[in-house]
């Protein structure tokens, strides 16, 4: 399920799916660790007797962001309850608070009392073991603690605090936890609970008076109960405020794009791209648990590759700081006993997990993707101001720099990776194209010393001409010995720059045929038998946010303006009403699988955007 609304602020990030749960939680790093990782914040109500937990099916629920802001207004009503929740929330943008007003409108005008309930399964450092969960009677707060993390969570209403509460086990020994005990409307009052654990409290409010929740996080429990006690003021102004003026910061006019759907979708991309990067500068794939369901692992990682296109993106609309701070976290990442990056990392700089063998065909071999380590030695020659820049490259570009010459063939072609889908070894058009625009990079940028980087550059280019375009195709393939259509072909070209030449255009024109979604979805799948997600033999594969950006970015530059704006519009269309977008979507019913949001997915429609209303 996808996390139409998700908030942080580069330390505390909260997600939440589409029936309003929250399901992830990290602090104090974005992507590590999650807290809920998929477990489940809920809220429900008790009304005339009855218990309803507002994520079910008899509520509808209308989950959107406040204007150009990452503050929460979403609606929930339930005729069956009659009643009607106005839900407001937003992360603070300076502090590790997340706060929450729900007001009730009694559909039946019958003004009654209602009791809302509040649960949480919370798994702190990603784990159900030795948690420990109690009220505190002082703080009038739920207090959830597990080494060096707490969590405080309460409630008021006026003046009133917690009404009713329960703590309990949850997941050992056949226990369901404290959500079941609120279903009947009362609490037992079970004040301490360790192990696998869960709270539940509750609140009566009279009159339509609005409730208001808080929760905060601190490295112990002194932390968290002053975060708690001083979060609960002007969060909302704070966090609207904030967003507003990083937008107005922005300098690139493109931005203000004609057509409004295009507009709201680029700011909302801007502030949730925003969302996914940490304090340490790691920029994170995406923060989305449920596709643990099909692998056991996340994408709340940083991949080199991700970050740096996302880097060169915020770069272009006037955000640098990102970059410089991605750089940093690029120096701390990088390794003495090599000048390459491997395949992806934690926000913490730990080694993600991974499925590329350190032996092929019984040689042993670095597992890695040239094109991570190319894009992110761009970033930092494009993107990066001048203090950063010089820092970055004593710390790790120049030596990536060397690696990128000397890791060639004798034509200048790169020696053998991983492509970027991170499916295939062998010699990839994608990869030649990131490094020959690290090269060019490289070499503007150190001027007249650079001239053995233009040299490496435009060598790779033309080997790229002989080995990679197909005369009898009309087209580039994707890898020496793979003709199969790809996208990243198309993604390449654009990389590497250049205007559309015959070539260009032919391959534009050929990939279009191939990877087309012809089902009312639309879109162009990643490449053709994409088998990630696939769910019919009847099209190429998914629609992928990138690969249709690319499809719109190309259009533009051949100057098919009305078809690239066609696509900008896909994107709208499809991505969620709050504007989050999935990697891809269900190529028959248009449901977006894998995760959302992805941060790529975003920088590549920002990208496309400011591309094709800059004409």
């Amino acid at each position: 399920m996808p996390r139409p609304l998700v908030y942080g602020n580069g330390r505390l990030l909260i997600a939440f799916d589409r029936r309003h749960r929250a399901r992830d939680l990290f602090w104090p790093n974005i992507g590590y660790p999650n807290h809920l990782l998929g477990h489940m914040m809920r809220v429900g109500v008790w009304v005339d007797g009855q218990f309803s937990w507002c994520d079910g099916e008899d509520w509808e629920i209308d989950q959107r962001y406040a204007g150009d802001s990452l503050v929460g207004e979403s609606v929930w009503r339930s005729w069956k309850q009659g009643l009607e929740i106005h839900v407001k929330e937003a992360v603070d943008p300076a502090r590790p608070v997340f706060v929450r007003r729900f007001e009730t409108t009694d559909l039946r005008g019958a003004n009654r009392t209602v009791e809302f309930f509040f649960t949480q399964n919370l798994v702190l450092g990603q784990s159900d073991v030795g948690n420990t969960c109690f009220y505190h009677p002082f703080a009038d707060a739920i207090v959830h603690y597990r080494g060096p993390y707490t969590v405080a969570l309460g409630v008021r209403c006026g003046r009133k605090g917690t009404g009713q509460y329960a703590t309990g086990i949850i997941g050992f020994s056949g226990l369901e936890g404290t959500w079941k005990d609120a279903e009947d409307g009362q609490l037992s009052g079970n004040p301490i609970a360790q192990g696998s654990v869960d709270s539940t409290f509750g609140i009566t409010a009279k009159d339509a008076a609005p409730v208001e929740f808080a929760l905060a996080v601190g490295g112990n429990l002194d932390e968290a109960l002053s975060e708690f006690e001083a979060g609960w003021t002007d969060v909302f102004a704070r966090a609207e405020h904030e967003c507003t003026t990083w937008l107005q910061s922005l300098t690139t006019p493109q931005l203000r794009a004609p057509a409004s759907g295009v507009e709201g979708l680029l700011s909302k991309s801007l502030l949730i791209v925003r969302t996914q990067i940490d304090e340490t500068g790691a920029i994170i794939a995406a923060n989305d648990a449920d596709i643990l369901a099909t692998n056991r692992a996340t994408y709340s990682y940083c991949w080199p590759r991700d970050g740096a296109l996302t880097a060169l993106m915020l770069h272009k609309v006037g955000a640098s700081d990102f970059a410089d701070r991605f750089a940093e976290f690029c120096g701390r990442i990088s390794s003495s006993h090599r000048p390459c990056f491997l395949q992806k990392y934690r926000s913490d700089g730990c080694l993600g997990a991974s499925w590329h063998p350190w032996i092929l065909e019984n040689e042993p071999t670095i597992p890695f993707q040239e094109d991570e380590t190319a894009l992110a030695v761009t970033a930092v020659m494009e993107a990066c101001t001048d203090g950063a820049r010089d820092v970055a490259w004593t710390n790790f570009a120049e030596k990536a720099a060397e690696f990128l010459v000397e890791h060639r063939d004798k034509d200048g072609l790169p020696l053998p990776s991983w492509d970027l889908w991170e499916e295939r070894h062998g010699v990839h058009f994608w990869t030649a194209c990131s490094v020959v625009r690290a090269l060019r990079s490289i070499g503007d940028r150190l001027g007249e010393s650079g001239a053995k980087f233009h040299a490496a550059a435009d060598q790779t280019r033309s080997a790229m001409e002989e080995r990679f375009f197909d005369s009898a195709l009309q087209r580039y393939v994707r890898t020496i010995g793979d003709p199969t259509p790809d996208s990243s072909v198309l993604g390449g070209l654009l990389l590497v720059g250049e205007v559309p030449d015959e070539r260009f255009k032919a391959t534009l024109s050929s990939l279009a045929a191939d990877l087309r979604v012809t089902s009312d979805v639309g879109g162009y799948a990643r490449y053709s038998g994409d088998y990630y997600f696939r769910v019919t033999e009847s099209q190429p594969g998914n629609p992928w946010v990138i690969s249709t950006m690319w499809f719109a970015r190309a259009l533009a530059k051949t100057g098919d303006e009305a078809a690239a704006k066609t696509l900008l519009e896909w994107a709208v269309t499809h991505a969620e009403p709050s504007g989050v977008l999935a990697e891809q979507y269900h190529a028959i019913t248009g449901e977006p699988l894998s995760v959302s949001p992805l941060t790529w997915s975003h920088a590549a429609f920002i990208e496309a955007a400011s591309e094709v209303f800059a004409r």
